[in-house]
C-alpha cells in the first residue's frame, strides 16, 4: 500500500490525482457553502447554519490544496513555474474543521 501523499508523488501522477481530488471534493464543498449561505434554505439552529459553513469551506480549502498541487506538478518544468500551496489554506482547511466539530458537538449537547 502507498502511503505517500499528494504531493511527494511523481509528475504525472500528482497531475491526475491532484486534479481529480480537488474537482471531486470542490463538487461536494461548494453546495455546502451555498447551502449555508442562501437566504431562503432555513437552519434554524445557528450552529448548524455554522457546521455546514465550516464543512464546505474545509472541503474548499482541500479542493483548492490538490488543485494547487495538480497546477504546480503541471507546470514544473516550464519557465515560470507555479508554486505548490502555501502553509495558509491548511490553516484555513484546518480552522474550518476545528469550527466544524465544535459546532457538531454544540448541536449534539443541546
Amino acid at each position: 500500500m502507498d502511503t505517500r501523499s499528494i504531493a511527494t508523488m511523481d509528475r504525472n501522477r500528482r497531475i491526475t490525482w491532484g486534479a481529480g481530488v480537488g474537482i471531486s471534493v470542490g463538487l461536494i464543498g461548494l453546495p455546502l457553502v451555498f447551502i449555508s449561505l442562501w437566504p431562503e434554505v432555513d437552519h434554524s439552529p445557528w450552529d448548524v447554519n455554522t457546521m455546514i459553513l465550516a464543512t464546505g469551506v474545509a472541503l474548499c480549502s482541500v479542493s483548492y490544496i490538490s488543485g494547487r498541487i495538480s497546477v504546480a506538478a503541471f507546470t514544473e518544468h516550464r519557465r515560470n513555474p507555479v508554486s505548490p500551496p502555501t502553509k495558509r489554506p491548511y490553516m484555513v482547511a484546518g480552522g474550518a474543521l476545528v469550527v466544524a466539530v465544535l459546532c457538531l458537538l454544540l448541536a449534539i449537547a443541546v
